[in-house]
């Protein structure tokens, strides 16, 4: 009788990876300098760069295995201490893979303290056929810190013709001034109820994206200004809204879809530019990754 020997299952392997990042203003100094690093796993940044001088320090965050599998659970937590400025972006767009049964995670933390300032502005995130993700965002700010940021997801590959199918997205982001809360933006998306151009949800649109302002000099009148330069066409369809916050605060929260990633990012970079200064008094200047 032949025996058959049966190779062992492979379970693929997950990642439990965080990464914690603290920002600085040095002493009798307007440097701002990356103070505390510590990761847990493939997730980490390679040092700290200063394109635009000693006062605003920027991180690229890398994930080296270029993607978000089933049952990944990926945690990000960054400070930005009193009167520090910092840039956060990634090298390239987060591809949240088949989930082969498993709920994929990303929880990031953002904290900004008094005076100080963050601009978070990483690529898109890709969501996969078969994926199941729950990517959150959580905003600390304090009275007088300020903060820009986006968040971008793709539905299914669409450059490979790929329509967004078995699949499912919980998209959160959440906003608090002091320890209490002020803004919760959820989206539950399920492919079995949402066929790209059949739904209401989206329309013909496999692209959607959020960005905010937030801060002292975030008002009406540049609500207004920003409206002014805000595209609505077939491919491209942006709309901007202003909430009341306290002690002068206010917040911005622009939301558009497209049919193209790029026509969504390009959009969001060129308000970045635009109103960064307004809004931190930094002045703009393109990062240097956009142009790879």
């Amino acid at each position: 009788m032949e025996i058959v020997t049966l190779e062992p299952l492979q379970i693929p392997k997950r990642w439990d990876a965080s990464l914690h990042l603290e920002f600085t203003k040095a002493p009798q100094s307007s440097k701002t300098i990356l103070s505390r690093r510590d990761h847990i796993g493939p997730l980490l940044i390679q040092k700290s760069l200063y394109p635009e001088g000693d006062e605003v320090c920027h991180a690229v965050i890398l994930h080296p295995p270029a993607g978000i599998a089933g049952g990944d659970h990926l945690k990000i937590d960054i400070k930005t201490y009193p009167q520090a400025k910092a840039v956060i972006t990634t090298p390239g767009a987060t591809k949240w893979y088949k989930s082969n049964g498993f709920l994929s995670s990303q929880e990031t933390r953002l904290s900004v303290a008094s005076r100080g300032h963050l601009d978070f502005l990483p690529q898109e995130n890709i969501y996969f056929n078969s994926s199941n993700a729950h990517n959150l965002i959580h905003i600390q700010l304090e009275d007088d810190s300020s903060m820009i940021g986006w968040d971008i997801a793709q539905l299914g590959r669409t450059a490979s013709g790929e329509s967004w199918s078995d699949a499912h997205l919980r998209n959160e982001l959440q906003l608090s001034i002091n320890h209490r809360q002020y803004w919760i933006e959820s989206s539950v998306l399920d492919s079995d109820d949402l066929s790209i151009g059949l739904t209401p949800k989206l329309g013909p649109y496999s692209v959607m994206g959020t960005m905010w302002f937030c801060g002292n000099q975030v008002s009406e009148e540049l609500l207004e200004r920003l409206r002014d330069s805000l595209l609505w066409s077939d491919t491209l369809r942006v709309g901007a809204t202003r909430i009341n916050l306290p002690k002068k605060n206010g917040l911005i929260i622009v939301r558009g879809v497209s049919s193209e990633v790029e026509y969504l990012k390009d959009c969001f970079i060129d308000m970045w530019l635009r109103y960064r200064y307004e809004v931190s008094g930094i002045a703009p200047l393109p990062l240097r990754l956009w142009k790879t």
